[in-house]
């Protein structure tokens, strides 16, 4: 896919009205290469996210956008647009907040004395690698910024644009552990096509596994959610089980659909 259209230079002249409910907004911008996605640009006070509680194996998330494109129906994320006094519908699908100054913000936090190099997780509420990032390139300095302050980091992501960043992510690897998890739910790209509209073909995400693996970095898998009625018969499980084994995967974790409110109401 080429990407050197949906760069910022790309941009067409015009911009939106600023929302006042969006903290740090900086301008409001369209461009023909996303149509009918405005892109919040704002400046973040903070890029590292602390994680309350030890159930989860991080302690510690970066999160470069909020909203996302893929537009999965069942998104747990969603209802975190409400905060924006933004809608978890049409809008979290199609307002999407950039946080432009990440990368400097994080150089900042992983300076001080006080950070200790916990493991970093990406991709555990929106997704860094969704099609904003094509325009935004924020993923390779977060993974340069990390990587060289000796942090450990991992990506779970359903966007194939992570090939675009193999090459860094295994120099990476040389520096700290990296993980890559791929999120791959079903094999029906019909349903796919229904259920998350604007995530990247079945097809292009096993060969994103393979790319992964031929790079010599270990790749996850995370199957879900697993849809009721849909994608739960042991016919169906096997048939994805056996393409994610066929494609080098690294390991499998399987989750249950569970719909929370906001998800549940616009599904």
């Amino acid at each position: 896919m080429r990407w050197a259209g949906q760069q910022v230079d790309a941009e067409t002249p015009g911009t939106l009205p600023g929302l006042g409910s969006i903290a740090g907004l900086v301008r409001s911008v369209t461009t023909p290469e996303f149509r009918g996605i405005t892109f919040h640009e704002v400046l973040a006070r903070s890029a590292l996210n602390s994680v309350p509680g030890t159930s989860l194996p991080f302690n510690w998330t970066i999160n470069p956008y909020r909203g996302c494109t893929h537009a999965c129906r069942y998104c747990f994320a969603r209802p975190s647009h409400r905060y924006l006094e933004l809608d978890q519908g049409e809008d979290f699908d199609q307002q999407i907040v950039v946080k432009t100054n990440v990368v400097e913000v994080l150089r900042r936090e992983l300076a001080r004395p006080s950070w200790a190099g916990e493991q970093v997780a990406l991709g555990t509420n929106t997704d860094p690698y969704q099609r904003a990032e094509g325009r935004y390139r924020l993923m390779p300095g977060i993974i340069e910024a990390l990587a060289g302050s000796g942090t450990p980091l991992s990506v779970l992501t359903k966007g194939t644009l992570l090939r675009r960043d193999l090459e860094l992510l295994v120099a990476a690897s040389s520096e700290v552990p990296v993980g890559i998890g791929i999120s791959l739910a079903l094999a029906d790209e019909e349903l796919r096509k229904l259920v998350e509209p604007g995530v990247p073909s079945v097809r292009g995400r096993l060969d994103l596994i393979r790319a992964v693996r031929e790079a010599g970095l270990t790749c996850g898998v995370m199957v879900a959610p697993v849809l009721p009625w849909l994608t739960d018969s042991a016919e169906q499980l096997d048939f994805l089980l056996g393409q994610l084994a066929e494609a080098g995967a690294t390991g499998v974790t399987t989750l249950v659909l569970h719909l929370r409110p906001g998800s549940r109401n616009g599904s």
